[in-house]
């Protein structure tokens, strides 16, 4: 690998928590020489300023206990649920113009049992996972999903491919002699696995029968009782990207734009 490559890679490290690197981890922008912290899953996701919307909904749900349970949590960002606002305000501004903004602390307490869908029994670091995945129930009764170590093409934060049309942005390949590799979540969300992102390209992401597919914004957060990975953070205003999330999945890219 050479000096730029080195230089380049260890700018990613700041957004991609590396379980494999031997000098140390990065999380949220502090070194740590191993990748745990001194804290609950919940005190973390309260600390870290990635999720500080998150660990707002998951103490409004009740569910602060179940997350500090020996659980690996797939944890949405505060841009998701800032997604999910967005979405759900601008449906409501199309009915009525005058519709009061709706906040995080609007969210109904019934609706936020979803956030059970992110939460599995156990402790899945990035060491336990294989590019075919594990196949895990959550708490969300009748939802899995699948965590897999991928080996990544391309970061998906530059968003578009150098050739005009919106893709996954500059190339690992162009710069680096390897490839990293990144913890991903696969959520099932119909009755059938859509293993290829072909598949559900042809399917529509739109469609709410369709599997979501996201890589990590960090992953390995060692916790006192747990195992944390974050999905993936962007910028909203990249209506045509699927590797942004929205809490509970919610709305369509129609939604993104009033």
């Amino acid at each position: 690998m050479t000096k730029k490559s080195l230089s380049i890679y260890g700018l990613l490290l700041v957004l991609v928590l590396s379980s494999c690197s031997k000098n140390g981890h990065i999380i949220g922008g502090d070194r740590n020489e191993t990748n745990e912290v001194n804290m609950s899953t919940f005190d973390f996701l309260k600390s870290f300023d990635v999720t500080t919307s998150t660990a707002r909904l998951i103490e409004k749900a009740g569910l602060k206990d179940e997350v500090n349970g020996n659980v690996t949590l797939i944890a949405p960002s505060n841009f998701a649920v800032n997604r999910y606002l967005r979405r759900k305000n601008n449906r409501l501004l199309r009915l009525d113009p005058n519709a009061k903004e709706m906040t995080l602390e609007d969210i109904p307490v019934a609706d936020l049992e979803q956030l059970k869908m992110y939460i599995v029994d156990g402790s899945f670091l990035s060491t336990d996972l294989t590019p075919e995945g594990i196949l895990l129930p959550t708490h969300h009764a009748g939802d899995s999903l699948r965590l897999s170590l991928v080996e990544a093409t391309a970061e998906p934060g530059a968003a578009w491919d150098g050739g005009g049309q919106p893709g996954e942005g500059y190339q690992y390949s162009n710069f680096m002699q390897s490839r990293p590799q990144k913890v991903t979540v696969h959520f099932k969300r119909g009755a059938n696995w859509e293993m290829s992102g072909a598949t559900r390209t042809a399917m529509g992401m739109d469609n709410p029968e369709c599997d979501q597919v996201y890589k990590m914004y960090i992953s390995d957060v060692k916790t006192t009782n747990g195992v944390v990975h974050v999905i993936y953070s962007g910028d909203y205003s990249y209506t045509d990207h699927y590797y942004y999330h929205s809490l509970f999945f919610f709305g369509t890219r129609a939604d993104d734009l009033l």
